[in-house]
């Protein structure tokens, strides 16, 4: 039984089509966020654009798939500590959440001192600051209130302290039809749980029940990752299988048909994808996987600063902004290449370094940059 999902020696090359995905997910979760703030609300153009959260959990079973693969052969070997690898997930996430909590905190303050009000007033609550600080989501307190991509980090912090014990588990499936049961034993399962206990789908619990939704799609990766490495598909095959899976999303996605059929055609796409050989880099796609990472951290701080006050300075200075329907839906896309341009700002100047320095100062090693395949939120 083959330990590791790649030999080491030979490191796959960046930019294939799951790092370009990853940015397409992100800007989803922007556009859904933002969808309330645009001329029509996007859910009154099209049901699927009320989905956004479809993206979060493809992010959280990607969390899983890519984890697999990069320190699969580390964790089966016993060649890293539960410690070391908990704290490098730390490392990677907890900065960029602290610093954007800071700035949103700071923001607010300075908007209620210049007498600035915010259409999403009640999210800012001061009382609500510590457990966002402290990432107790996972817990049912701190909610989705202030920065809301973060509920993702709690939920995966606590998965990542399991994912050594979890993988050489999965080590133990010898084969994909194995794998692939167990994935979809674990889908229905959790998601009729989540019916009987909640009401509601698992693809879309509130917040106070994020660990819930967050735990079973985590592991549902993890076995999509062993399927793929037991499986060894050829690349016409792994081929057939992800340009399939994108196509029965992009069909139950205009019919706007069920949250399952969406699940299980990510995880095609999702497999066919990571079987497939990069051969050649995507143009962009390794700085889209990137910055992706910054993109869903950070939107909540631009899409405020566009929102609250970009766009009501431009209506009193421009008043056609607000009578043509043609410049108000510009204006609500400068919001997104806003903030695009303000993640790939982020990356470049505040994340990107400060990585680089807490790997050479907490592990030792100044790394390449690594997409970033953690968190997203819906």
């Amino acid at each position: 039984m083959s330990a590791s999902l790649s030999p080491a020696s030979s490191p796959p090359l960046r930019g294939g089509a799951l790092d370009a995905l990853r940015f397409v997910a992100a800007l989803f979760v922007v556009v859904f966020h933002f969808g309330d703030q645009a001329p029509i609300a996007l859910n009154e153009l099209h049901p699927f654009l009320d989905r956004g959260y479809l993206a979060t959990d493809f992010f959280l079973m990607l969390s899983g798939f890519v984890l697999a693969k990069a320190y699969g052969p580390a964790v089966a070997a016993r060649r890293i500590s539960l410690g070391r690898f908990w704290s490098k997930r730390l490392a990677r996430c907890y900065p960029t959440h602290l610093i954007t909590l800071a700035l949103l905190a700071a923001m607010v303050g300075a908007g209620a001192l210049l007498g600035f009000t915010s259409d999403n007033a009640g999210r800012f609550d001061w009382s609500g600051l510590p457990a966002q600080v402290l990432l107790l989501h996972a817990f049912g307190l701190g909610g989705g209130h202030w920065n809301i991509p973060s509920w993702t980090i709690s939920t995966l912090l606590i998965c990542y302290a399991f994912f050594p014990m979890l993988w050489r588990a999965m080590l133990r499936i010898a084969n994909p039809a194995s794998a692939l049961s167990l994935g979809l034993l674990i889908l229905t399962g959790s998601n009729l749980l989540s019916v009987a206990l909640f009401g509601s789908e698992q693809f879309n619990l509130p917040f106070q029940w994020c660990f819930f939704r967050a735990a079973p799609l985590f592991l549902v990766g993890l076995t999509l990752a062993r399927a793929v490495q037991t499986a060894r598909f050829k690349a016409s095959t792994a081929r057939v299988i992800g340009f399939g899976g994108g196509a029965v999303l992009v069909l139950n996605a205009v019919l706007a048909g069920p949250d399952m059929i969406n699940i299980l055609s990510i995880c095609a796409v999702m497999i066919g994808c990571g079987a497939s050989p990069t051969t050649r880099a995507l143009p962009f796609a390794a700085w889209g996987a990137r910055v992706s990472f910054c993109l869903f951290m950070v939107h909540t701080l631009t899409g405020a600063v566009w929102f609250d006050v970009v766009q009501p300075l431009a209506t009193r200075l421009v008043p056609a902004l607000a009578d043509s329907p043609a410049l108000a839906w510009a204006m609500w896309s400068g919001a997104l290449v806003a903030t695009v341009i303000g993640a790939a700002l982020y990356d470049r100047f505040v994340d990107s370094p400060i990585q680089r320095a807490l790997n050479a100062r907490l592990f030792g090693r100044r790394p390449a940059p690594q997409p970033q395949m953690e968190t997203a939120a819906a």
